[in-house]
């Protein structure tokens, strides 16, 4: 039997689901810990995360058939420090930068308007400040994972004949959810007066809010349904019974990404209500690569040199990570 924290449990990331009959009963933290969670994102007062005000507005113009790059270059000039890191990645190798650039105008023109938005929400992305007491290495290890699936979605899209347009972004924030859970767990734990370690348990209850969290966070910054739709389900390669075509790039990147060393492995630590049955760490089973292969039309052969012409981005990435 799969286990409940495996992808290959046909109720995993549905939400609710219906435990064995043999599996031991909840403790009394498991209960208060849902609870807490199932009404975090409602509290009164609670701030959520959000990228700069300026990344946001470029996420919007650039949604809009008459958005320029001047336009964009003159709400990146209000966000210096955001600009400064777009211009730092655009003379970036990842984005192949063979001859320098040094002005932000050079920059834009170089990459172009769908480019520009990806290279903001990541420089964004990497300047908004999450804090979890305790779970900073995990907190961490989500951002790297993130940053490599968006490059490896977009990748991936652009092998197929499906619109590339936001794999990139679905990638990059299709995990903010975790994040924010984690935020949640570290909140409920001060409460609790109790020591900030994660055990499988709180990893499972974490994990099991992840994507409603992501959904609800990301409709605050006013992402668009489209985006929504797939950040709240991409564990579930299904939508009303058809294979999504965005869901099954993302689950092909993320497996790639675990496959090599940037999955989701957050630092567990026993706890003494451990139950066997919990496999806590963020990775796609393998028996859900197939299916996603064969919805966007790609054979294990494709898989394969996704997996060898996708070396180079990851050093390079984490080359870039050893520097920050």
């Amino acid at each position: 039997m799969a286990s409940l924290g495996s992808r290959t449990n046909p109720q995993y990331g549905r939400g609710t689901h219906t435990l064995p009959a043999d599996t031991p009963s909840l403790s009394d933290e498991e209960v208060r810990l849902k609870t807490w969670l199932d009404g975090f994102l409602q509290q009164p007062g609670l701030e959520l995360p959000r990228p700069p005000r300026v990344a946001l507005e470029i996420l919007e113009l650039s949604q809009k058939a008459s958005a320029r790059i001047e336009d964009i270059g003159s709400l990146l000039e209000r966000e210096p420090l955001l600009a400064g890191r777009v211009l730092r990645l655009a003379n970036s190798a990842l984005y192949g930068a063979t001859a320098p650039v040094t002005t932000l105008k050079q920059a834009l023109i170089r990459m172009g308007l769908a480019t520009v938005r990806d290279v903001v929400m990541e420089a964004a992305f990497h300047m908004t400040v999450l804090r979890a007491e305790g779970f900073n290495d995990t907190l961490e290890c989500i951002r790297r994972h993130s940053t490599a699936v968006a490059w490896l979605s977009r990748f991936i899209a652009r092998n197929t004949s499906i619109d590339a347009e936001n794999a990139f972004l679905l990638g990059l924030l299709h995990d903010v959810g975790l994040s924010v859970a984690l935020i949640g767990l570290t909140e409920f734990l001060k409460r609790q007066k109790v020591a900030p370690k994660l055990t499988p348990l709180r990893w499972l209850a974490v994990d099991g809010v992840h994507e409603t969290f992501t959904e609800q966070v990301l409709a605050s910054w006013g992402l668009p349904p489209g985006i929504l739709l797939v950040v709240k389900n991409h564990h579930s390669l299904l939508i009303q019974g058809m294979a999504h075509p965005s869901i099954a790039i993302l689950m092909i990147a993320e497996q790639i990404a675990f496959d090599g060393g940037w999955g989701v492995v957050p630092k567990i630590e026993a706890g003494d209500d451990d139950m066997a049955f919990t496999a806590a760490r963020e990775a796609s089973a393998i028996d859900s690569v197939d299916p996603a292969l064969s919805a966007v039309n790609l054979t294990r052969t494709h898989y394969e040199m996704f997996v060898n012409d996708t070396k180079r981005v990851l050093e390079t990435l984490a080359s870039q990570f050893r520097q920050r």
